[in-house]
């Protein structure tokens, strides 16, 4: 009975090591869609975000993102503590995606802020306030990255992309 048992074991642990094994081979070399679900349950992750600089402070909240061709649109209610004064409103802006897969980060590339308004929603692209916003935002979000993949996990990732309002990961 002892025996029964315990081959009953380890033929069981074998089972759940060979699925293990097979389902990372499963998903080597594919190309999956991320679900916005699961985008949006990390942007709400990491905001509100609020980044001191040497000019003053920046806070973005209220996320919201979506995909269109090969380009990420983001718009984020904003509050911002300059030299130039104190304003609060919304930016919008849109950007494509690269993924170094030496370092696992995902970075935005050929960013464009595309408005800035005041909290009244009226456009303030040309004033002082929204030139030193956007000046601010796109340097940082430029050479910093969006996302980080986690090492730890048992797939290796080889790209991130958008394509047809869809952003993909490539195994």
């Amino acid at each position: 009975m002892k025996n029964k048992n315990l081959f009953l074991k380890i033929v069981l642990f074998m089972l759940v090591i060979v699925f293990g094994i097979v389902s990372c081979d499963f998903l080597a070399n594919k190309t999956l869609r991320v679900p916005k679900s699961m985008i949006t349950k990390e942007l709400d992750k990491k905001f509100p975000i609020e980044k001191n600089f040497l000019l003053g402070k920046v806070g973005l909240k209220s996320p919201v993102i979506n995909f269109a061709g090969d380009r990420l649109y983001f718009s984020s209610n904003y509050d911002v503590s300059l030299l130039a004064g104190k304003a609060k409103g919304s930016i919008f802006l849109n950007s494509q995606v690269k993924f170094d897969p030496k370092t696992n980060k995902l970075y935005l590339v050929d960013l464009d802020i595309t408005k800035i308004t005041d909290e009244k929603g009226n456009k303030i692209d040309d004033s002082v306030m929204a030139k030193s916003l956007k000046a601010l935002v796109s340097n940082y979000l430029e050479t910093n990255e969006v996302y980080t993949y986690d090492d730890d996990k048992k797939v290796k990732v080889k790209n991130m992309f958008i394509k047809d309002g869809k952003l993909f990961v490539q195994t």
